[in-house]
């Protein structure tokens, strides 16, 4: 059984190593061919052929082509229903998003700049438009006019989850001890 194992997966790897043939043969005709040619035949050039891979990013290209123009940016905490019917209306369009908490302590100085002294959250950022508020027409509309698909495959959030933290001022960490130095050991062979 182990050995049918074997023979099949090999034979499944066969066409990774494929080979391409090039030879002239008796009556001067080139022939190409992906089998090997006949012993008799001289000057035989054999190429190995490498299966190509494109690597994507899984997005669709007209997605990842409004994301570089306009990227997005969720604003949101633990704010209930209005918070989650954001997230899933931006899961359900497709669109990839960067989720920032403003209760982050190390996110407030870029909340204060994006919502302009206003602490309401949802608050999407697509470019350089801002909108307050969870309204699914609104940010449908501004999401068209950004060049996002109307319809594209569902996906998660592209960012760090938010996080509950409360703002709070912290004390300035202190220095951890010096590491201790290893010892040297002197080298008697010579």
């Amino acid at each position: 059984m182990r050995s049918v194992l074997v023979a099949v997966v090999l034979t499944l790897a066969l066409p990774a190593q494929a080979a391409m043939y090039k030879w002239v043969d008796s009556q001067g005709r080139v022939q190409y061919s992906d089998i090997p040619p006949p012993p008799n035949v001289k000057n035989v050039e054999e190429r190995k052929l490498v299966p190509s891979r494109i690597q994507t990013s899984g997005f669709p290209y007209a997605v990842q082509e409004a994301a570089k123009r306009n990227p997005v940016t969720l604003w949101t905490h633990d704010c209930g229903e209005l918070c989650d019917k954001a997230r899933e209306f931006l899961a359900r369009r497709g669109v990839p998003y960067a989720v920032r908490n403003p209760s982050r302590v190390d996110e407030l100085d870029a909340w204060k700049k994006a919502s302009s002294g206003d602490s309401s959250v949802p608050r999407l950022i697509i470019g350089s438009t801002s909108l307050k508020g969870f309204d699914e027409i609104a940010w449908a509309s501004a999401l068209d006019a950004a060049g996002y698909p109307r319809t594209a495959p569902p996906i998660k959030p592209v960012a760090i989850p938010p996080a509950e933290i409360k703002i709070t001022e912290t004390p300035a960490p202190q220095a951890a001890p010096p590491a201790p130095v290893p010892a040297v050991v002197p080298d008697d062979r010579k």
